[in-house]
């Protein structure tokens, strides 16, 4: 890797779960770090990070002017935080602004957060929001990027959109994008709640049992900086096992049985194919519940 002692990075959503482990990542291997966010504490702002509302493009070109790269992680994180309208009016807003901002300042490379649920989540489970549509059963497993795009809400939605203003973005101004369809977030104090997920495969069935440690995800963030890649890539970001203490291919076939298992897995192996992000950015996560607690 090249040396990376005076390249200076806007994280952004550095004060959500994801933005705060990236922080700590990304300076632990040398970068400078310019944090920015919406929402601070009075510790945010004694620590330096920049309040900026990146609905606003002056504010989001702003926080990007004197940075060679960005990882851009804010936006509204889930459907159901705020209205449909509403999350998808601002998240799309902040990822135009910061992508556009980008290329106008002509910033070296994007990092962003695209989500898991552009794939078809909640799988088997009814509409979370009106009008929206259910969730249906995946066409296979493990779902990879091609399983895509399959929006049944305005946040998923808003990340697909997100996804093509990238393309587009990148191909005219030749910045590499990396999209990182993230699974969901868990901090150590989480695996705590899995063995309630265990009695019944039903309970998370809706991104087939999937999960990313934080860590893991901070990771991807610096090495998507650090990918030698061209164009627009978005890759799914997930652990390399299940939230279950049961084979994935005995849960798959009993809470999905039409879904057709397109190659062998692992014992309790992903369902949410990561072989991508391993090609593309050399992601290869390293952490898992099993090592933290008994099963």
């Amino acid at each position: 890797m090249a040396d990376t002692t005076a390249r200076r990075i806007c994280v952004t959503g550095a004060t959500g779960k994801a933005g705060r482990a990236a922080v700590r990542e990304l300076r632990e291997h040398g970068y400078q770090v310019v944090a920015t966010d919406a929402r601070l504490t009075g510790d945010d702002i004694l620590a330096g990070v920049l309040r900026a509302d990146l609905t606003d493009y002056g504010q989001a070109t702003e926080a990007l002017r004197g940075v060679d790269a960005v990882v851009h992680l804010a936006n509204i994180p889930a459907p159901g935080l705020s209205t449909p309208a509403v999350t998808f009016n601002d998240n799309v807003r902040m990822n135009f602004n910061v992508f556009h901002a980008a290329a106008a300042l002509g910033l070296t490379k994007v990092v962003w957060a695209s989500s898991e649920t552009t794939l078809g989540l909640p799988f088997g489970g009814g509409p979370e929001q009106f009008p929206g549509a259910a969730g249906q059963s995946p066409r296979y497993a493990p779902v990879d990027e091609d399983h895509f795009p399959v929006p049944t809400t305005t946040y998923a939605l808003s990340k697909v959109v997100s996804e093509t203003i990238a393309e587009q973005i990148s191909g005219w101004s030749q910045i590499p994008f990396v999209g990182l369809r993230i699974s969901n977030i868990m901090e150590l104090h989480d695996y705590e709640r899995f063995p309630s997920y265990w009695p019944d495969p039903h309970l998370r069935k809706w991104n087939l049992w999937g999960y990313v440690d934080v860590r893991d995800v901070a990771t991807a963030c610096r090495l998507g900086l650090e990918a030698d890649v061209t164009g627009s890539h978005n890759v799914i970001i997930a652990a390399g096992d299940t939230v279950m203490n049961r084979p994935s291919r005995e849960i798959l076939a009993e809470v999905f049985p039409d879904a057709r298992l397109s190659r062998e897995i692992d014992e309790f192996g992903t369902l949410l194919a990561i072989d991508r992000a391993k090609q593309v950015i050399g992601y290869q996560p390293r952490y898992s519940w099993r090592d933290q607690i008994s099963h």
